[in-house]
């Protein structure tokens, strides 16, 4: 038997193993959801919730929040301030599959209570924002994850609140950040 023949079943094996993993490794990418909150969210007396579907590197989020702002990053004291509104939010996971780091852009409709403290005068405005995002997903355990993120925010229609003689100056860019705890499903 030559060299050549001798080889051939060696290829032949080869050539199978390298078909088999490549066909195991072939298989679509599967869809996943996951539910997310923000627990800061429920310590500002508010709530949280993000409904996620991703599709490879992509994450699309559905969410709702409501807040009270601390006095401490208002810009009048004289104030008490709440949000609440519901967003979009498009995810970009460059490095790994719904793992990593992220980067993103989205858009929120929200509505701002601003209340004059002692009084019962009260402002409820209509906002529209633009913003991006960054951040990173860790893993806890198989399906549980924290993600610390970044985002700017652009406010749109957003005006000042003028009630008692005071003036709540509302800000059009905002930073913020976040960490939501989430569970992906499987």
């Amino acid at each position: 038997m030559t060299t050549t023949h001798r080889l051939v079943p060696f290829a032949a094996l080869t050539v199978l193993l390298l078909a088999a993993a490549h066909t195991a490794h072939a298989q679509p990418p599967v869809p996943h959801a996951d539910v997310e909150i923000d627990p800061t969210a429920y310590v500002l007396e508010g709530y949280s919730l993000h409904v996620g579907l991703g599709w490879k590197q992509l994450r699309v989020d559905l969410g709702t929040f409501a807040i009270a702002v601390p006095s401490a990053i208002q810009t009048n004291e004289a104030f008490d301030v709440s949000l609440q509104g519901a967003g979009v939010k498009l995810q970009y996971f460059p490095f790994a599959e719904q793992r990593h780091a992220f980067v993103g852009v989205d858009m929120i409709v929200g509505r701002q209570l601003v209340e004059r403290v002692g009084t019962t005068m009260a402002s409820r405005d209509l906002q529209v924002s633009l913003g991006v995002a960054a951040g990173w997903r860790f893993p806890i355990g198989k399906q549980i994850y924290a993600t610390p993120w970044i985002g700017v925010t652009y406010g749109s229609k957003i005006d000042d609140v003028h009630l008692a003689g005071s003036t709540y100056e509302t800000k059009r860019i905002t930073v913020f950040p976040a960490v939501h705890l989430g569970y992906r499903f499987r």
